[in-house]
């Protein structure tokens, strides 16, 4: 898969897309993973503005950072995605997604303990994404 280009990040211009082409126009995935080692609370915003082949594309990075030992306690982050994917879902583009999400799901579900959720903060995560992939599984994407 080729690098996601200006148009692909930015479709509408808008202030978040810009934003989001400042941040990850030309970034390999493990460059974008390198952000979201850095900060992924400030990074994962984009993830939900980018147009939908850099959504499908930076998603990788944000699950790889979630696979390594530095996701250790990021409960801020799986919250985040949850959110994101739930806002991205009602997207006809999602589609492009489906089999990245669907990782995410997986990862999230089989080694949630990983991220010591705060369910007093966050509410029932694991149930969330449950849920979500609940929804997937029924939903004709």
């Amino acid at each position: 898969m080729n690098l996601p280009t200006k148009d692909e990040i930015n479709i509408y211009n808008s202030l978040d897309e810009i934003a989001a082409c400042k941040h990850f126009l030309g970034k390999s995935l493990e460059q974008a993973e390198a952000l979201f080692r850095e900060n992924s609370a400030y990074y994962q915003e984009y993830l939900m503005w980018m147009g939908p082949v850099a959504f499908n594309f930076y998603l990788e990075s944000a699950i790889n950072y979630l696979k390594s030992d530095d996701a250790v306690g990021d409960s801020h982050l799986i919250e985040c995605l949850y959110q994101i994917v739930v806002f991205r879902m009602k997207q006809k583009e999602f589609v492009l997604a489906i089999d990245r999400v669907n990782k995410l799901i997986a990862y999230v579900m089989e080694y949630y303990d990983k991220f010591e959720v705060n369910e007093v903060v966050y509410g029932d995560v694991l149930s969330k994404y449950e849920h979500l992939q609940l929804l997937l599984k029924d939903k004709e994407v």
